[in-house]
């Protein structure tokens, strides 16, 4: 918590794994890929970032386009409908 009582909005570089976890454990809202920008030295490379049930915002180290993309297509399943079927038994 910060001083206003506000929850602190970012969490920086949790694991991969950690957050396609939240994701099956239907804590993540909705994810985005952003890029690293011009202050990281390899050109092009991603991140992701997850807003979570709570409000809180996760965001995940640089990596290659690529393993960003796939993780994300992942996350984002888990996120909309694997992770309720987990958790609730359902299927479609």
């Amino acid at each position: 918590m910060t001083a206003k009582g506000e929850r602190k909005s970012k969490l920086l570089n949790p694991r991969i794994i950690e957050l396609e976890g939240m994701a099956m454990a239907g804590l993540v809202r909705k994810a985005r890929i952003v890029e690293c920008g011009d202050n990281f030295p390899l050109k092009d490379w991603m991140r992701i970032v997850a807003e979570l049930e709570d409000g809180s915002t996760y965001e995940t180290g640089c990596m290659e386009p690529e393993d960003a993309k796939r993780n994300f297509m992942v996350i984002t399943l888990y996120a909309r409908k694997w992770g309720k079927m987990i958790n609730t038994g359902e299927q479609e």
